[in-house]
């Protein structure tokens, strides 16, 4: 996986959504004029409008240095002004001297998650996407390879029975202690389908391999599909899109 995956989450300063989404909009206008390696910066915000997320992705570690130094005085004024709390994750190939680099400006070092297997996206099933859901899980202590055996066997489910499904990516932290699922459907409907194919295969995975698990999706979410997260995953958060390089959010 050659693309830099970046997300970046904030909390909104009481009152200032609207100051947040103004200079989201500078932010994205000097993305847009300035930057050659960037591929998306789409902004997302919570059901309660205290939260945003950022999905960014880069040809590389260079296309993530170029875009920071592009809007280094912008967000400056977004962090001053109008946010508070940037945590970031890093999702696929990066050196250690570009971990380093960002713990230098950032204070912490980022959490970096490698990319294990997936359906990667093509650009026309990508401009199809509706529905964008991330999955948070953790491994249980000593199960690293039975967890990366039942990953593999929900993958050859998802792509031998589904049809609505676009992106089905699993990517797992250095120390192999957290994973994170990248997927993105045509609807909610296609995350519905995708539940029934993957159910039985899913509860072994919980079973045995991984515990804590947490949904957040991102664009529109129909009333089942929150039933459907509150009855499988605790709860389902849901973020609206807001903007980004292109009118439909691309993943």
């Amino acid at each position: 996986m050659a693309n830099l995956e970046v997300v970046a989450r904030l909390k909104v300063r009481p009152g200032q959504l609207e100051g947040i989404k103004a200079q989201a909009a500078e932010i994205l206008r000097l993305t847009r004029e300035q930057d050659t390696r960037t591929l998306r910066c789409d902004w997302f915000v919570s059901e309660d409008g205290n939260e945003c997320e950022v999905h960014e992705l880069f040809t590389g570690e260079q296309g993530l240095i170029e875009h920071n130094m592009h809007i280094m005085a912008a967000r400056t004024t977004l962090f001053r002004d109008y946010a508070h709390d940037h945590r970031s994750a890093l999702y696929g190939e990066v050196s250690q001297s570009f971990v380093d680099l960002v713990e230098a400006r950032m204070g912490t070092p980022p959490a970096v998650f490698a990319f294990l297997d997936g359906i990667r996206p093509t650009a026309t099933s990508a401009a199809q996407a509706h529905l964008e859901v991330h999955a948070h899980l953790k491994i249980r202590p000593g199960e690293l390879e039975g967890f990366k055996a039942q990953a593999a066997e929900l993958l050859r489910l998802t792509r031998e029975l589904d049809t609505h499904t676009i992106r089905y990516d699993w990517f797992v932290n250095t120390e192999g202690t957290e994973c994170e699922v990248h997927e993105a459907y045509q609807s909610s409907e296609g995350l519905i389908e995708h539940n029934l194919h993957v159910m039985a295969a899913r509860a072994v995975l919980f079973e045995k391999y991984a515990y804590d698990h947490r949904m957040t999706a991102f664009g529109e979410v129909s009333e089942e599909l929150k039933q459907l997260g509150k009855k499988h995953a605790g709860g389902l958060a849901v973020y609206s899109f807001v903007q980004g390089l292109e009118p439909v959010p691309a993943v």
